[in-house]
């Protein structure tokens, strides 16, 4: 009798918690897979990580499991638990707006031109140009000769501009990814045709596809600036 009294017991308390959960749709929560990291998976859902881990009442630096249901901050509808009080917290809106904005045709093809300009340069830590580039390095010395100004580090421009669909990639945009650490420890410039060109710290400058395993695996998300 007490075993089945615990049954039904912990039947009533799951209900109770499912009932906390955001009543949202498959497009709204994320099923955490094999390798997948908070940085990653804000990359892919257009979204910061500090949204993301707002959204789901978890630290940064947090252990996420295989299997493990993230709702995502795509929804302003969405909401999230606050704990046993069932107070519940709207979740921010994503940075990625209806209408994405362009520069023109003009402006993105001098990007690309302007970055081509650079093919074959050597990879210096932290360099902008003068003895060789980094990735960010890249990016900034192509920008700064576009007279536009971006920070010089790959994790501080993934903060910068608007955060662009993996669809709707257009020339000049930057892309992301986690290489050496958490984060968007890598920085390149969409040129176009699945490619974009970056600084590899073993082969300099160069244009890889997104469609490489490595970079593929590892892709965090766009901006445009």
């Amino acid at each position: 009798m007490i075993k089945y009294v615990l049954v039904a017991l912990t039947c009533v308390c799951s209900a109770a918690f499912l009932s906390l959960v955001p009543h949202a749709d498959a497009s709204s929560v994320y099923v955490v897979r094999q390798g997948d990291t908070l940085w990653a998976i804000a990359g892919r859902l257009g979204v910061s990580v500090g949204q993301l881990a707002s959204a789901n009442h978890l630290s940064l630096t947090a252990t996420i499991q295989p299997g493990e249901r993230l709702v995502s901050p795509g929804r302003t509808d969405a909401y999230v638990s606050a704990g046993a009080s069932a107070s519940r917290a709207a979740v921010s809106p994503v940075r990625v707006l209806r209408t994405l904005p362009s520069r023109g045709v003009a402006f993105t093809s001098s990007v690309v031109r302007t970055a081509l300009r650079f093919l074959g340069r050597p990879y210096q830590w932290a360099g902008i140009g003068n003895r060789g580039f980094d990735c960010s390095g890249l990016v900034y010395r192509v920008y700064a000769m576009m007279r536009l100004s971006v920070p010089h580090s790959s994790f501080d421009q993934f903060r910068e501009g608007v955060a662009v669909p993996r669809g709707a990639l257009a020339p000049g945009d930057l892309v992301f990814f986690h290489t050496y650490s958490y984060g968007p420890s890598h920085v390149g410039i969409y040129v176009g045709g699945n490619q974009f060109i970056h600084a590899s710290t073993d082969r300099g400058v160069i244009v890889s596809s997104l469609s490489e395993s490595y970079y593929a695996y590892r892709y965090l998300g766009a901006r445009r600036i």
